[in-house]
């Protein structure tokens, strides 16, 4: 799934109960910091998964496919925050393109627990303020916003103990979305991949399912269709090539798959490219 949203920032709390609809895979062409308030999920983002808990931020590109999955009985709340580059200028400016690049790579931070108050009541004013209290609100929201960012950064580049690591219990999981997203163009499936790490074809259906949110041919379609983008705007190549390259052996699926996922055509999405 495609998301795009009219402005150039966003920020909302959502509360999880076993009421609650499941989230669907998607991205978009604009970043996303996703927080933790309480309650735990799992994240899959990048072909990593991750297991986050209270106080567990996440730092999600444009472009990148990822998807939280929550545990159907309990609840939870996180703060979602988006932004598009237009939102960078001051903060470009104040510390350079190139730090504030490396410190918005995709990435999940632990806050530490001693911060994690300021990081909530930031995130808390920037929601109380985008109701629109007065004139002064989009002020506040900037300000918080640049502070937030800052922070980040501090934790990014001072707080090596507060970078989250993948989850080691889902190794295998780990290991074969990294062979899909690393091998992609190849001829790829359920089968194959049962054999070649020694598991049953319903053990890995379900057990991919459970760990990472996506369901196996799934999950293959949205890393070839990414890469398809990428091969789209970056370069010259007919869309038949594109498709080819990107492990689809009929163009006209490849079409279908591409409008399914993106909502538009490969040729429109990349005649809009100055857009995306």
């Amino acid at each position: 799934m495609f998301c795009d949203m009219p402005t150039d920032f966003k920020i909302y709390k959502v509360r999880k109960n076993e009421f609650s609809e499941t989230q669907m895979s998607h991205m978009h062409p604009y970043y996303e910091i996703f927080y933790l308030i309480n309650g735990d999920c799992t994240f899959f983002i990048d072909h990593n998964i991750y297991q986050l808990n209270c106080g567990d931020l996440v730092i999600i590109p444009a472009g990148e496919l990822h998807k939280s999955t929550h545990p159907e009985s309990g609840s939870s709340e996180r703060y979602v925050l988006c932004f598009r580059e237009a939102s960078l200028g001051w903060i470009n400016h104040a510390i350079g393109e190139e730090a504030v690049r490396q410190s918005l790579c995709m990435g999940i931070i632990s806050i530490p627990e001693k911060r994690r108050s300021y990081v909530e009541a930031l995130m808390h004013k920037m929601v109380f303020e985008s109701d629109g209290q007065d004139l002064l609100s989009p002020a506040f929201i900037q300000t918080g916003f640049m502070e937030l960012l800052l922070f980040i950064i501090r934790c990014r580049r001072y707080e090596q103990n507060a970078i989250k690591e993948i989850d080691v219990d889902n190794q295998l999981i780990q290991e074969i979305a990294t062979y899909i997203y690393e091998h992609y163009e190849q001829k790829i499936s359920l089968g194959s991949m049962a054999d070649q790490f020694h598991i049953s074809r319903s053990y890995l259906s379900k057990k991919f399912k459970a760990a990472t949110g996506f369901g196996f041919k799934e999950y293959i379609m949205h890393v070839r269709i990414k890469n398809a983008c990428r091969l789209l705007l970056e370069t010259n190549k007919s869309i038949t090539d594109i498709a080819f390259e990107c492990g689809f052996n009929d163009s006209n699926y490849f079409g279908d798959a591409f409008r399914h996922i993106k909502g538009i055509s490969p040729n429109k999405y990349r005649k809009n490219k100055e857009t995306i």
